[in-house]
């Protein structure tokens, strides 16, 4: 299903995305919220210009522009909060994604599956409250298709979670996102030809030690998000 993102976890955790491939914005339950409420974030050039509750939007009619505004919106919904909160998921879709994506996800049985993986670990401890760090950052991306009317990128990326005393994970994966221009901006879309796979995956540098939990979050706390522009 194109709206999965797997994790290898103990408990083979599914983060889930609209569309394959995830992107930036770091966000830690312990610190360095990055949302902001509205106006002008000072961005120029391809965006974006603006973020209504906490959410990047206004990007340019450009290859540069596609770029930024699929990065940054499927970054946005690899929060947390796109799976545990009906409400603001709604909110989100709305603000990246075109009408007919926004319908796709109220379907009921996709509403099900949401609601089942809200209940997943480390799902239930972010919602529970517990210190958490979640970061999906893109390691490179490729621009597959471009026109003034639609975009397809191919993005390679890594996922970082921790919540709780459960031990931090990591785990690669790349896909494809698509964006159209669509009511003066560029906004998701969910083609059926979705797909995102694992990896490509690297072996950790030999004799690397692994950080605990509590110095993983230690050191972590604070960190502001990012955003992406090519």
């Amino acid at each position: 299903m194109f709206e999965e993102r797997r994790i290898k976890t103990g408990h083979a955790l599914v983060a889930l995305a609209l569309v394959v491939v995830g992107v930036v914005i770091g966000w830690a339950t312990d610190g360095g919220d990055s949302r902001r409420r509205g106006g002008d974030d000072g961005s120029a050039g391809a965006g974006p210009t603006r973020t209504v509750d906490g959410i990047p939007v206004g990007y340019e009619r450009s290859r540069e522009g596609a770029v930024a505004a699929a990065l940054n919106y499927d970054a946005v919904l690899g929060r947390p909060e796109f799976v545990t909160d009906r409400a603001r998921r709604r909110s989100i879709l709305e603000a990246v994604a075109t009408s007919e994506a926004v319908r796709r996800y109220e379907d009921k049985k996709r509403v099900a599956s949401l609601a089942s993986l809200a209940n997943t670990p480390f799902y239930r401890a972010t919602r529970e409250g517990a210190p958490t760090v979640w970061q999906t950052t893109p390691l490179g991306y490729r621009v597959e298709r471009y026109s003034d009317d639609d975009a397809s990128v191919f993005v390679w990326f890594v996922v970082v979670v921790g919540a709780g005393d459960a031990q931090p994970q990591a785990s690669f994966g790349s896909g494809r996102v698509d964006v159209r221009w669509d009511d003066d901006d560029w906004k998701l879309v969910v083609p059926d030809t979705a797909r995102e796979e694992d990896g490509p995956t690297p072996a950790l540098v030999q004799d690397a030690r692994q950080t605990s939990s509590q110095e993983f979050r230690a050191r972590l706390r604070g960190l502001g998000g990012l955003r992406y522009v090519p």
